[in-house]
């Protein structure tokens, strides 16, 4: 049986990783999947050899306090790799230690493709020279991408964004939609006004540098919007723990808030979502509402990133419109009295909301080149390099 390995890193990359399996295996269903990952790809048939579980952080100080944990995981799967020699190896994202993985199966003349490669275009550009040599083909996720591949003589492929595709499956844009989570929502909310997601972030380092600040956003919110009402919409592979458990100790009454892990759901009741820069920030802007980015991260990080990143937005909906689409609150601007002037401003200014939809409206658009990406990319990978095995 042909054997392919996908290595993700977060939970973002599992979804996405995820995606590709049920294509695949409707190509050849002899064909066995294993994969370092996480819950998504386990559910859609992969055979976990490493999980994810604890492996998610951000940021390059963070990153050293995981090294033992991170070294160990690679070993781990080089030695997988040596050992079962899969047909193929798809990378996604999670570049550091990904780049380590595509240079071992490359010594052992086992073809890598990088499905949601690393972000060159916003830092360490460098790293095109690496994926010239040791990367097969590349498939990204952004229109813009496809002309930085392309004019370093890098093969590469753009099939629209997969969150465009996952989102419409998923109810966004039509009725289906989760009905138990919809009526569990909708008595919640119950007349309330505003209501206002709230979306912390999938990493521990993040809610950690999050939580207080949200929590006192919520509080300004409220001594202004006596009705207002928060959501928390958190997935079911996320650890909401830590962040429920700062809510609790800062004696925030519960019948202000409500967790659920029915995301679409959550976002759609909501006036305005106030979200963590990544890649849940361009899901929030499939939802038709205001958003709100924020970001805190630990001071010589975010020192580092202002030295490394070549562009000046953080959100992914500001970088694919070149321009500050929605209001950005990163590092020190990051304060529960700013979040609550740009909730207030969305809230009583109708005109301006109104412009910045449209705006959101018109890049979202520009996801969709109108095929399924997850089958589009598994057509490619299977023509290339399965078909023949």
């Amino acid at each position: 049986m042909p054997k392919v390995l996908i290595v993700s890193g977060e939970p973002s990359g599992d979804v996405f990783a995820a995606g590709l399996i049920p294509p695949l295996k409707k190509l050849n269903e002899s064909i066995y999947f294993y994969a370092m990952g996480g819950k998504n790809c386990a559910e859609a048939g992969a055979e976990l050899i490493a999980d994810i579980k604890e492996l998610s952080v951000m940021g390059f100080i963070e990153v050293l306090f995981k090294l033992k944990t991170i070294k160990k995981l690679l070993n781990k799967v080089l030695e997988w790799i040596k050992l079962n020699k899969p047909e193929v190896i798809i990378l996604v994202d999670f570049p550091s230690f990904n780049f380590k993985i595509a240079k071992f199966a490359y010594e052992l003349g086992i073809p890598t493709v990088y499905f949601i490669p690393p972000k060159i275009w916003a830092s360490r550009y460098g790293r095109i020279n690496f994926i010239k040599k040791y990367i097969k083909f590349v498939i990204n996720i952004f229109p813009f991408e496809q002309k930085i591949y392309n004019n370093e003589g890098v093969e590469s492929y753009y099939f629209g964004n997969p969150l465009y595709v996952l989102n419409k499956k998923d109810g966004v844009f039509s009725s289906g939609a989760d009905i138990k989570g919809a009526e569990k929502i909708k008595m919640k909310v119950n007349g309330k006004y505003p209501v206002i997601a709230f979306l912390p972030g999938s990493r521990k380092t993040e809610l950690k540098y999050h939580s207080k600040r949200i929590i006192e956003s919520i509080s300004l919110i409220k001594s202004e919007y006596k009705d207002a009402f928060f959501i928390f919409p958190f997935r079911k592979e996320i650890n909401s723990s830590y962040f429920e458990t700062v809510l609790k100790n800062s004696n925030i009454p519960e019948e202000w808030y409500f967790f659920t892990d029915s995301m679409n759901i959550a976002l759609s009741s909501s006036d305005v979502i106030v979200v963590a820069s990544g890649t849940a920030s361009l899901e929030a802007c499939f939802y038709g509402k205001p958003i709100i980015i924020v970001y805190y991260l630990n001071y010589l990080t975010y020192i580092l990133a202002k030295i490394l990143v070549r562009i000046k937005y953080a959100g992914l909906i500001n970088i694919l419109g070149n321009d500050l689409i929605v209001p950005e609150l990163i590092e020190s601007k990051f304060t529960p009295l700013n979040v609550f002037n740009e909730v207030d401003k969305f809230l009583k200014n109708g005109e301006y909301k109104k412009s910045v939809l449209n705006k959101i409206s018109g890049i979202i658009s520009t996801l969709d080149a109108g095929v399924d990406p997850f089958d589009a990319a598994a057509d490619i990978i299977y023509s290339k390099i399965l078909k023949n095995v």
